[in-house]
């Protein structure tokens, strides 16, 4: 296998693994996008990107992203 196939592998594995704690595999979360939590859909307004930082069932919704 090339370097880079393994190397995709790897973090596949690492992401799967850490799939019930968003924050730990992305460096990422709802907060540092200044979006909010919310539960169910996001507002017509608002921006969906995921459960990032956010609770089972919660979505992270940003009104702007700059």
């Amino acid at each position: 296998m090339k370097p880079q196939s393994i190397l995709v592998l790897l973090v596949l594995v690492i992401a799967l693994n850490c799939k019930e704690n968003e924050a730990v595999s992305f460096p990422w979360s709802c907060a540092s996008l200044s979006g909010v939590c919310r539960q169910g859909v996001c507002l017509p307004s608002e921006l969906y990107f995921g459960p990032l930082g956010c609770g089972k069932g919660f979505l992270c919704c940003v009104s702007h992203f700059l």
